[in-house]
């Protein structure tokens, strides 16, 4: 049985093209367009000399002090329209289509023309207002490199595009039945060739992709040509050929593809107390329209699109540098960025993102507010989408197949955890060994003082930094199971950081993870010592997944057993049979707690328990209470920075609560054994 989306579309019927309008009735248009939206010559022309119908336009614009134009809201204003339709053969689609974003490579990760044909050249970079110009002007400009530039990326987006959003099928049958929307932009080139504009896609670009792709043309080369005559000549060809009755396929193909419906921004009227500009409010027109769309950009590139909007608003706000922008958006090399005095750590600059992402200071939440809700009116902007963003900024200093890249990127973002959203810690740019051992002092001043909850801004710090090693190299993951999977850790690798920055052990993995991932070796095992662990075959041990779940379990729970005969690992097993057996004990307690009788009543209130049992157990617990106790000072005095008592410094870092917590009680059993 055929299926529905097999069936054959069948084809809109061709009608006779119209000629391509004089040079004069153009020129009228363009000076018009000028005087009534205050745009430049070479935007008015471009908009002129796409305009299937100069003169109707020109007529609807009306009086150029009260010009007609459709209205539409956006956050922050209004956008000024034109709807008509244009000739597809003079105007390009955006080069930097948001669904191609994820799969960019940015010059953070792979130096430009130094790597395969995806990274010939950097990405090309966000429109912005024309300088001079008001920000509220609806025109863009865009610097690239030359026109090759433009060229490479340009077939770039169209290789990406007819890849994974192909719409020439129902083209090539039905022509574009819907308004692509566009804008006057031009385009500067550093090698110094005049400046060139043509109206470029805002929304629609992979049609006009695909309809190019059919009238065989290439877009980039749109806004370089002018053979009027030879495009008067083909229309008059097509047409011959259609009222001779000797049209091909492909003819009519290419008459349902010359014109495009179109709707041409023109003018942006900011609210009166409003500072948005008109790129920004141009961004929130496309981000409006795919909320809910037949083919959705997917989060991939939401975010990409979101993360930028980030970065410009917080540059807008003088909130970060212009230099700064760039490093954070992967715009720049691993050179540029240490002239710049800024780190070429991929794993130092995405501690600065994650902060810059999760700084709690209130002009900070507000610029990036701002930003999201330019775009979506629907999202929160709340942790997971914070992380979501810097995961993608992350990302950029990555140059890994795409496949690896997305599966980082669903367990990146989620190894962020509330402590390093909520906490104060900012990055320091230290050197691996230098914070690592800042991050123990801080561990075992922790363990001095008694406390188990936050050891302190470079515990923090270090897990951040440590986070993109792990998942890019595998050896954190994020997905443990489904429901029906009895793998019982279920923790994100923001949980499993979190109990790892908690001890000495986990603290030196860490910094193992960054010394290792730096030098291009595999993760390696450190044990409590911070020396790298060995197999039996005298090879090194490898960190995965599992292990890191087994060894640094969450709170109350034991470690995995290891699979060595040393003492140390004889040692650790015992520990961990002893750990279990506690469990064991807790849960058996609460068991007998819960047997009710036929009464309703715990049945241990109505028998109690036999008194002989109850004297060896209480016997047994009171020994080991006591060897628990000095076990614990001994673990503090190998592990901590001293064994005297906390000092005002030291005790300041406990949380001043007045609950017992049993530290009296220890002393006493202390000073007894003692």
């Amino acid at each position: 049985m055929t299926k529905f989306n097999d069936t054959p579309v069948l084809p809109r019927p061709v009608e006779v093209l119209p000629e391509y309008a004089h040079a004069a009735a153009r020129k009228t248009l363009s000076e018009k367009i000028t005087e009534a939206f205050a745009l430049s010559r070479g935007a008015a022309s471009a908009i002129a000399n796409a305009v299937v119908d100069p003169a109707s336009v020109r007529k609807g614009i009306g009086e150029p002090s009260e010009p007609n134009a459709e209205r539409i809201a956006v956050p922050g204003g209004v956008l000024l329209g034109i709807r008509t339709t244009v000739w597809a053969r003079k105007v390009v689609p955006d080069a930097r289509n948001p669904r191609t974003l994820p799969a960019r490579r940015h010059p953070f990760a792979v130096d430009p023309g130094t790597g395969k044909e995806d990274s010939k050249f950097r990405p090309v970079p966000e429109p912005r207002t024309p300088s001079g110009f008001s920000p509220a002007t609806a025109e863009l400009v865009v610097d690239i490199d030359s026109r090759h530039h433009l060229i490479w990326a340009s077939e770039q987006a169209k290789s990406f595009v007819l890849a994974n959003n192909d719409w020439r099928e129902s083209i090539r049958n039905q022509g574009v039945m819907e308004a692509v929307w566009l804008v006057a932009t031009t385009y500067r080139h550093a090698d110094e060739s005049e400046p060139v504009t043509a109206l470029t896609s805002a929304e629609g670009s992979s049609r006009i992709t695909a309809d190019h792709d059919i009238l065989g043309l290439r877009s980039a080369d749109v806004p370089y040509e002018e053979a009027d005559a030879k495009f008067r000549a083909h229309i008059r060809r097509l047409n011959e050929a259609w009222q001779s009755g000797e049209v091909t396929p492909e003819d009519q193909a290419m008459m349902r593809c010359e014109r495009v419906p179109a709707l041409i921004v023109v003018g942006f009227v900011p609210h009166d107390a409003g500072k948005t500009g008109f790129p920004t409010a141009l961004k929130s027109l496309v981000a409006l329209r795919h909320v809910d769309p037949p083919t959705p950009w997917g989060e991939g590139p939401e975010n990409e699109s979101l993360a930028d909007e980030v970065l410009d608003e917080l540059e807008r706000r003088k909130l970060i540098t212009p230099t700064q922008a760039a490093y954070y958006a992967g715009s720049v090399t691993k050179q540029e960025a240490l002239a710049a005095h800024l780190s070429d750590d991929p794993a130092r600059r995405a501690a600065d993102i994650v902060r810059l992402l999760t700084n709690p200071e209130p002009h900070i939440r507000e610029a990036i507010r701002i930003a999201v809700t330019s775009q979506s009116t629907r999202k929160n902007v709340n942790q997971g989408l914070l992380n979501s963003l810097a995961t993608a900024l992350i990302l950029r200093a990555v140059a890994e197949d795409p496949g690896r890249v997305d599966q980082a990127r669903r367990y990146l973002r989620k190894g962020f955890g509330k402590a390093v959203h909520a906490g104060d810690w900012a990055p320091t740019g230290r050197a691996t060994d230098v914070l690592a051992a800042a991050a123990l002092d801080e561990v075992r001043a922790a363990m001095i003082a008694g406390r188990s909850d936050e050891p302190g801004p470079s515990t923090l710090e270090l897990a951040v930094r440590s986070a993109l090693p792990l998942v890019i190299d595998g050896r954190l993951s994020g997905d443990r199971g489904t429901a029906n999977n009895l793998q019982p850790d279920r923790r994100t690798p923001a949980e499993v950081l979190e109990a790892m920055r908690q001890t000495p052990q986990g603290v030196h993995q860490l910094a193992q993870a960054l010394r290792d991932h730096a030098a291009g070796k595999p993760i390696r095992v450190v044990d409590e010592s911070g020396a790298v662990a060995l197999n039996e075959d005298g090879s090194d041990r490898i960190v995965n997944d599992t292990y890191l779940r087994g060894e640094f379990p969450p709170p109350g729970k034991s470690k995995s057993q290891r699979p060595g005969d040393t003492p140390a690992d004889r040692f650790h097993n015992a520990t961990v049979a002893l750990a279990k057996a506690m469990d064991g004990v807790g849960a058996a307690f609460d068991a007998l707690g819960k047997v009710v009788g036929d009464d309703g009543r715990p049945m241990v209130e109505v028998k109690g328990v036999d008194a002989r049992d109850c004297k060896a157990w209480r016997e047994l617990l009171d020994r080991m209470d006591e060897e628990f106790v000095v076990w614990s000072r001994t673990f503090r005095r190998v592990h901590g920075v001293d064994t005297a008592p906390p000092t005002p410094a030291a005790a300041d870092l406990d949380d001043g609560g007045d609950e017992d917590d049993g530290s009296d009680a220890e002393q006493d059993v202390l000073d007894e054994v003692e």
